[in-house]
């Protein structure tokens, strides 16, 4: 276990180097102690001269910031469970040519956490039409960052004739299975790292330590390597900790369950609205290939490299960034209206069958969560009678499931619901993965490793699961 020492003020070293360090230095930063007392700073937001309000779009409300002039351009924040804060101060840029929208998404950050009919992906598009018709805004630009960046391509699909157009900034494509699984966020974290960041955790886990601490520790200890490309100054870290990644307790569950399978490759392949496309080099959050196939899926957007970027490129390259930015706004045709109309049209059944299969998702897991697991089972076994090649659910969906139920310590549930999954997607590794750690919670020895092992089969090169089997080796 982590040692210990007590109660320590910040590190004042931290992020503060003449040389501005970056991943391609492999330094290790493996600190000596927890810090627990962690000076604390204000929200960017207090500094920054600009409008804040609530807007009320019906059954709840949405924190929104403004500022600058000119053509409107709304932030779509990362997560599922991220706020607006990560734009903070980076895009004050765009207020001398944009009027520039920041905004907390449903069940996030400062705006209510109001579930309304459960959170969903299609829910969170529609919150973010809901909050243009409020402003009285005809058209705008949607910039979507990481998940925000899926909710962009949704929100062009579902009412193009609202958007100026769509700036993608390390976006989540939504493409479906076109985009292989895994990513690359631990290659520059040492062992020493990784074991670190284990440690704090399972403080965290075992309640000594809070989320602000957990946080800034595992960022001190190397963290910040997994989606940066430059390290982050102490004064970021710090408020990054405190201000972006603030939730509903179960919002990230909701809308992540399957929001990742919705595939819009055939839609956006000849999407009419102008799109501008930015990916860093050093972006770790995907796998290699993610970038040339994310730029073939929509052939007509524009597409940008920042060679000195990892994940967040808009405070990694500004001056470049924005600068193109500047020049998409300041180009954007005009679409004609029959453009638009004819593109919807065909669509529009593509969207469709895409709606029916989460309808019927949704239906299942809140049928589950009101009635119980044995109903669920229930419905599903008489489902797949009548529809033995129609899918009920995502394997995401009830892995986040079977995963809520696990941290809940009901590991008998748990490993139902893996197993359920499983029948559905038997060659997954991850519910593989899922099921040997629920086992291993369980002290079935003979079980975990069964499964960890058939996991390891299809993912050889999964070294959590290569370290749960040796943990294995001391269970009594």
């Amino acid at each position: 276990m982590l040692a210990v020492f007590g109660i320590m003020n910040l590190c004042p070293v931290f992020g503060q180097n003449i040389h501005r360090e970056s991943i391609l230095d492999k330094k290790e930063s493996v600190q000596d102690s927890i810090y627990y007392h962690i000076d604390s700073l204000p929200p960017l937001c207090q500094e920054l001269n600009m409008e804040s309000l609530y807007i009320d779009i019906g059954d709840c409300r949405l924190y929104c910031e403004m500022e600058g002039e000119g053509i409107p351009l709304v932030l779509l924040h990362g997560g599922p469970g991220g706020t607006h804060h990560c734009f903070h101060p980076w895009f004050s840029r765009a207020k001398d040519f944009c009027k520039v929208i920041y905004y907390d998404q449903r069940g996030c950050g400062l705006s209510d956490y109001t579930e309304g009919e459960g959170y969903t992906f299609r829910q969170a598009v529609d919150d973010l039409d809901k909050l243009r018709q409020k402003l009285d805004i005809d058209k705008w630009i949607v910039c979507g960052y990481s998940y925000g960046g899926a909710l962009a391509q949704y929100y062009t699909i579902a009412y193009p004739e609202h958007t100026a157009g769509m700036v993608l900034v390390g976006a989540r494509p939504l493409i479906g299975s076109d985009l292989p699984n895994g990513h690359r966020q631990q290659i520059f974290i040492t062992d020493a790292e990784r074991q670190r960041i284990r440690e704090i955790y399972d403080l965290n886990n075992k309640g000594q330590i809070s989320d602000f601490q957990l946080m800034y520790n595992k960022e001190i200890n190397g963290d910040w390597k997994r989606q940066n490309f430059y390290k982050p100054s102490h004064e970021e870290v710090i408020r990054s900790s405190l201000y972006e990644w603030i939730h509903d307790v179960i919002f990230r569950q909701k809308v992540g369950w399957g929001y990742t399978q919705y595939n819009f490759k055939e839609i956006l392949v000849d999407c009419p609205v102008p799109t501008l496309m930015c990916e860093g080099k050093w972006d770790l959050t995907w796998v290699e290939e993610k970038k040339e196939i994310f730029r073939q899926s929509q052939p007509l957007a524009r597409f940008e490299l920042f060679e000195n970027a990892g994940h967040a490129i808009f405070k990694e390259e500004p001056e470049l960034f924005f600068a193109t930015l500047k020049e998409f706004t300041e180009t954007l045709p005009e679409l004609p209206a029959t453009k638009i109309e004819e593109w919807k049209c065909r669509i529009q059944p593509i969207i469709d069958i895409q709606e029916e299969f989460f309808y019927r998702e949704n239906k299942f897991i809140r049928l589950i969560e009101t009635e119980g697991l044995e109903t669920g089972m229930a419905f599903y076994n008489s489902f797949k009678e009548e529809h033995p090649n129609i899918k009920l659910f995502s394997e995401d969906a009830m892995n986040n499931l079977g995963y809520l139920l696990w941290k809940k310590d009901d590991n008998i549930s748990a490993a139902r619901i893996f197993l359920l999954n499983l029948e559905e997607y038997p060659d997954s590794a991850v519910i593989l993965e899922n099921l040997g750690d629920t086992y291993a919670n369980m002290k079935d020895k003979a079980k975990a490793e069964e499964y960890y092992r058939r996991s390891l089969q299809i993912d050889p090169d999964n070294t959590w699961v290569k370290n749960a089997l040796e943990k294995l080796k001391d269970m009594d």
